[in-house]
Parts: C-alpha cells; sequence; structure tokens
C-alpha cells in the first residue's frame, strides 16, 4: 500500500497550498505597511474595526460644502506643517477624486507617518457608494 504523500495528485495539492500560502502572506505583508488605496467600503471597515480618521484634504469651501461625517479638515496644501496636530491613528485621506490624496500620503509617509491610506476615487466615489456625507444644505 502506497504512503498518502506519494500519490501524485497528492502532490500537486501540496504543492498548491505552499504556493496559495505564500500568495496570502505576501499579500498581507503589501498591504499591512499602512499604505494603499481602500475602497469605500474598505475604508468604512478600517474606520469601525482600527478607529481610522478621515481626513479630508479638500479647501475649506469644499469642506464646507460636503464632507464625510466625523471628518477631520487638513488642506492638502499645509497638513505637511502640521503633522503634529494630525490623529495618532491610522489616516484615510480624502480628496475629490483620490488622485491628490494619494500624492499626499506619500509626503506624509515621507515624514515618517504610518498607516496613511487614501480613499480610491475620494468623495466621488463615497456618492456613487450611496454613503452618507455632511453637507451645508443639510445644515440649513
Amino acid at each position: 500500500m502506497e504512503s498518502f504523500l506519494y500519490y501524485q495528485n497528492t502532490i500537486y495539492f501540496i504543492v498548491f497550498a505552499v504556493i496559495s500560502g505564500l500568495m496570502l502572506l505576501f499579500t498581507h505583508k503589501r498591504g499591512g505597511n499602512g499604505q494603499g488605496a481602500l475602497s469605500a467600503k474598505e475604508a468604512v471597515q478600517l474606520s469601525n474595526t482600527e478607529h481610522a480618521q478621515f481626513i479630508d484634504i479638500r479647501s475649506e469651501e469644499d469642506f464646507k460644502k460636503s464632507s464625510l461625517p466625523q471628518s477631520k479638515h487638513f488642506p492638502k496644501d499645509s497638513i505637511i506643517e502640521k503633522i503634529s496636530a494630525l490623529p495618532k491613528k491610522p489616516l484615510i485621506l480624502v480628496c475629490e477624486n483620490g488622485r491628490s490624496a494619494a500624492q499626499v500620503a506619500q509626503q506624509l509617509k515621507k515624514n515618517n507617518v504610518e498607516n496613511v491610506y487614501w480613499l480610491k476615487g475620494g468623495l466621488n466615489e463615497w456618492l456613487t457608494e450611496g454613503l452618507p456625507v455632511k453637507s451645508a444644505s443639510a445644515k440649513k
């Protein structure tokens, strides 16, 4: 009677399992460096599980018109100067479409700020997903 490990199909299964495990490990490690684009749903999940703070980097005028609930405002032009005022928790940067937030996240990382993410697609993506916003018209 042949051993279980000597069957040809078993060897393929073991190789597949090892490769799958390595792929999962590398994907986890790559995502674990605190930088990356998050979908709106991933951002909400990170906010709920790790108490991540949404940081709106748009202009004061745009922020007052509409913003994510509980987001804090740090305009992109002055955020580097105010690094010490940023919350000491995972940050999710928000702009209009995601591009500016990605650039600012890179700048923050270069200035030793850890756990920085950005909202892929920005506020536009958030609205497309039907998620809530605070707006100036709602305050009237």
